[in-house]
Order: C-alpha cells, then sequence, then structure tokens
C-alpha cells in the first residue's frame, strides 16, 4: 500500500463562508472565553471587516486544522487568537503559523498576551514572557505579556 504523503499549508484567509463556518468555529472556540457560534461569528466579521487584522489558516490534507488571527494597528502586532484542531495539535502547527505571520513582512515584533495554560507554547516558539497579575470582576489571574522579535 502506496505511503500519502501529508501535505501542510499556511495561508492568509479572506474566505469569508469558511471563516463563518462551523468547522472554523470549532477549530478557532478554544481559544474565546466562553465561546458561542454568535460570538465567534460577530467576532470573525469584525476581523474580516479590519484592515489592520489578519486571519491565517493552516490546512493539513485538506482539512482546516489551525487558525492564527493577529492584529497590526497602532505599530504593534498582536496576536488575538491561535487555536490548533484538537486531533492536530502536538505537530508543531501553532508555531509554524507563527513563523509564517512573522515572515508575512507586517512586522518584526509580535506580542501575545496569555495564562499559564499557553505560557510553555509560547516559550517553546521564542517568545519572551513577562509576568503580571490583572485583577478582573470575578477576581486576580495570573497574565503574560509575551515578545517575539526577529
Amino acid at each position: 500500500m502506496p505511503h500519502r504523503k501529508k501535505t501542510m499549508k499556511i495561508s492568509l484567509c479572506t474566505d469569508t463562508e469558511l471563516l463563518l463556518s462551523q468547522q472554523a468555529y470549532e477549530v478557532y472556540a478554544p481559544c474565546m472565553y466562553r465561546p458561542s457560534f454568535d460570538k465567534y461569528e460577530s467576532k470573525m466579521q469584525t476581523y474580516l471587516c479590519d484592515p489592520c487584522v489578519s486571519i491565517y489558516i493552516c490546512e493539513d490534507n485538506g482539512t482546516l486544522a489551525g487558525i492564527l488571527v493577529t492584529d497590526c494597528s497602532e505599530g504593534i502586532c498582536e496576536i488575538v487568537g491561535i487555536a490548533v484542531s484538537e486531533k492536530c495539535r502536538k505537530q508543531g502547527i501553532g508555531r509554524k503559523m507563527i513563523a509564517f505571520a512573522m515572515d508575512d513582512g507586517k512586522t518584526d515584533r509580535l506580542f501575545a498576551q496569555t495564562d499559564d495554560d499557553a505560557v510553555g507554547f509560547y516559550l517553546s516558539c521564542g517568545f519572551t514572557a513577562e509576568k503580571s497579575l490583572v485583577e478582573y470582576p470575578d477576581g486576580i489571574a495570573v497574565r503574560y505579556e509575551c515578545c517575539l522579535s526577529r
């Protein structure tokens, strides 16, 4: 039986139909606070209309495997959200999407704010992290300001 070659493709995406699909929601929802499809759809429509926002996708053998949203406004390029489908995690997709975004030429520095659950991922991608405590209505949380520079 011949071995089927795995094909992974990362690209900038403006495909509204794909980005507003249930499939895209299922990939992106884990990086949202209290996700719902309506909340996702509203955010994605806003992103699609904002010229400062770039949405990158990773397709693995034709299936949506990851989504990275960046906002490069006011001279700062920030990761708004990054998610990889559960079945495609631990394959370097998140790291490859970040590298692709850095190579896109829009920035020499990429920022992200995260929590204890994801700071290790950012550190493994070469980001530095600065820890802080942030007060929210439901309590104080540990947050990390992460930065990746060329």
